[in-house]
């Protein structure tokens, strides 16, 4: 869905309600908020229209937004499942609460296919954070197809998905103008570029695809080379305070050797992860598979961090031209972008200084672009 001069959904009247399902592993709370559910947050506060939307996710005791969320439980999860036992409790809660104009269902293909068929006379949408080809109900060129006839549209965080989503659909060509792209960004929290620390910033969950291993196994054999410099790691397995597991505890058998030097922080709130980011000289996002769009670079982006990352998914969207990318990455290829970092301050200032001035990723743009989606999904008014 290429919009040449898109439409805001403030040109509708009366005010479209539209309603956003969270997959159910989703934790809509300050505490535990995953990526997907900060994404949200960003989309709905940036909007124009924001007081269209209601957010449904599975219940927490203290949300991420003072209004506007409504806490479900999933109905016979143990049969259901927790997706599909989230959609029938939100057609049980709108029976109720009211309808809306539009259903968006983020990233759970079985799940919008599920809607689709129980509830026909609601229009819905389709929000992909991932690959649909890796999801239940989004996995064959068949599932994808008949979704796209369900749907009203679908709206992806980077051309890279949205490519993941029409990968095989030719037949279906006449229908490709459904699925548009709304890039992930993110919310600019600085008001001005700050001061910078001589410490690598390594943030991410604590997963083998994610890269952390290699690339810290990486910066503790240049390190010494570098005595000013050190190693902070932020991020666990999930988006929550919990014990490590043996995929955190092999990263810090492998910085040992840095001693002091290297600090492993592991969960920690958006506003301590924003303050690192602010004062990160270097942040390292070093993604082995293909990340559809990680909050984490734009964040390190935004925060005016020379950043190192790999071309991997939807990376070099926002990547290219800001940051040194790793096209093979690899501890080796790693150690050698970490060196370049450090040993030519030239070369980091000059990516920092593109990083502050060249930032185009911002919620705002982000929710325009979705905001037009809907409208076009929506329909004539």
């Amino acid at each position: 869905m290429r919009l040449c001069n898109p439409v805001p959904l403030t040109t509708l009247s009366p005010a479209p309600k539209i309603d956003i399902l969270l997959p159910a592993k989703e934790r809509f709370s300050p505490s535990n908020a995953g990526a997907i559910s900060g994404v949200v947050r960003d989309l709905v506060q940036a909007s124009t229209a924001k007081h269209s939307f209601r957010i449904i996710g599975t219940a927490v005791e203290t949300p991420l937004m003072d209004k506007g969320f409504a806490g479900l439980l999933p109905k016979q999860r143990w049969l259901r499942g927790n997706n599909i036992g989230l959609a029938e409790a939100y057609l049980d809660f709108i029976k109720t609460a009211s309808a809306p104009d539009l259903v968006e269902v983020h990233s759970r293909c079985h799940a919008a296919r599920y809607l689709i068929q129980k509830a026909p006379h609601l229009k819905i949408s389709l929000y992909l954070h991932n690959d649909p080809r890796q999801m239940k109900g989004g996995r064959s060129v068949a599932e994808r197809c008949q979704l796209l006839h369900g749907l009203a549209g679908v709206i992806c965080v980077s051309d890279y998905i949205r490519d993941c989503f029409l990968d095989g659909l030719d037949d279906c060509a006449g229908l490709a103008t459904k699925v548009g792209v709304a890039r992930n960004s993110a919310y600019r929290w600085l008001a001005a570029p700050q001061a910078k620390e001589k410490f690598i910033l390594l943030a991410g969950r604590m997963v083998p695809e994610k890269g952390i291993l290699e690339c810290a196994t990486a910066i503790t054999q240049i390190l010494p080379d570098f005595s000013e410099w050190q190693l902070i790691i932020a991020g666990a397995r999930r988006f929550e305070d919990a014990a490590p597991g043996s995929y955190e505890a092999a990263i810090a058998k492998a910085i040992a050797p840095l001693g002091g030097r290297a600090k492993m922080l592991g969960f920690i709130p958006i506003a301590e992860m924003r303050d690192w980011q602010a004062r990160a000289a270097i942040s390292a996002c070093p993604s082995l598979w293909h990340d559809p769009m990680p909050k984490a670079v734009l964040e390190s982006l935004a925060a005016g961090c020379a950043l190192i990352t790999t071309r991997r998914g939807g990376i070099a969207e926002a990547a290219e031209g800001r940051a040194l990318i790793i096209d093979d990455p690899t501890i080796e290829s790693f150690a050698t972008g970490f060196r370049k970092l450090l040993g030519d301050a030239a070369y980091r200032e000059a990516l920092q200084a593109t990083a502050w001035r060249d930032f185009p990723f911002t919620d705002t743009a982000m929710a325009t672009a979705a905001d037009a989606l809907r409208r076009a999904a929506l329909g004539p008014n």
